[in-house]
């Protein structure tokens, strides 16, 4: 999901927010498709990221290793 905040004067973005959800994968590897992935007892992992736009410029973020690894 991504949240876009404009501003009303300029018409350009003031803030983001970027909601990533992944479903944790199995015994077997395989990880639960569409919303049987985020369904009562189901793991999953979400991320959440917020960027101010108004004040400076926003460095890249780096997914933390542990991260990529769950993300494969």
């Amino acid at each position: 999901m991504l949240d876009v905040e404009l501003d009303h004067e300029t018409g350009l973005a003031k803030k983001l927010e970027l909601l990533v959800m992944t479903g944790m994968k199995n015994e077997q590897g395989r990880t639960a498709k569409g919303d049987a992935a985020f369904g009562d007892g189901t793991e999953h992992v979400v991320f959440r990221y917020n960027y101010n736009l108004e004040h400076a410029e926003v460095d890249k973020f780096e997914i933390p290793k542990a991260a990529q690894k769950m993300l494969r």
